[in-house]
This record gives C-alpha cells, structure tokens and sequence, in this order.
C-alpha cells in the first residue's frame, strides 16, 4: 500500500511540473521576470533543468556557459537557440550576473 501510494504521488509530481515548465522558476526570487529576456531565459532552459540563478555566473562566465548549453540542445535533440534568442537569453543573464 505505501509503495503505490509513493508510486502515484511521484507521478502525479512530475506530470504538474511537466505541464508548467516555469511554474518552478517564478516561485524563485529571479529577477526581472516580466522581461522578454527573463521569458526566454526560463523557456530555452527549463527545456533540461532548472535554470540558475543569473547571479551564479560571471557576465564573462555565462558567454561560455550559454555556449555550452547550446552543444548540449543539440546533443540531446532540442536544436540550437536561434542566434537572436541566444543574444536576448545570455543579455539577460549578463545584465543580472554576480
């Protein structure tokens, strides 16, 4: 009995959090989430993962972390962002970074 209970709470969590991807991210203290840089932020990367905090980089790291993010959309199937998107999501980060 309390292994299927277990069972359906654990499905029931990862179907909610599936439908709203970023439901996650605005419960956090992100800044600036009424930005179209914010909206893009949170959409390309909660794709894989929770997206950081923009203050976890340097403006200087998240050229190469941005970067990166992109080899691994590809790798896993997403497809790279667009380079206007990039510029808006790695804009945002920089404006925000530590």
């Amino acid at each position: 009995m309390k292994i299927s209970s277990l069972c359906l709470l654990l499905f029931l969590t990862a179907c909610s959090s599936q439908d709203k991807p970023t439901t996650a991210v605005t419960n956090n203290l992100y800044p600036d989430q009424t930005s179209t840089g914010f909206k893009q932020f949170s959409k390309q990367c909660s794709i894989c993962h929770r997206p950081p905090m923009p203050n976890q980089h340097t403006a200087l790291e998240w050229r190469g972390v941005v970067d990166l993010m992109q080899q691994h959309r590809a790798q896993a199937g997403y497809g790279a962002m667009s380079e206007a998107i990039k510029k808006e999501v790695l804009s945002y980060l920089q404006a925000h970074a530590k």
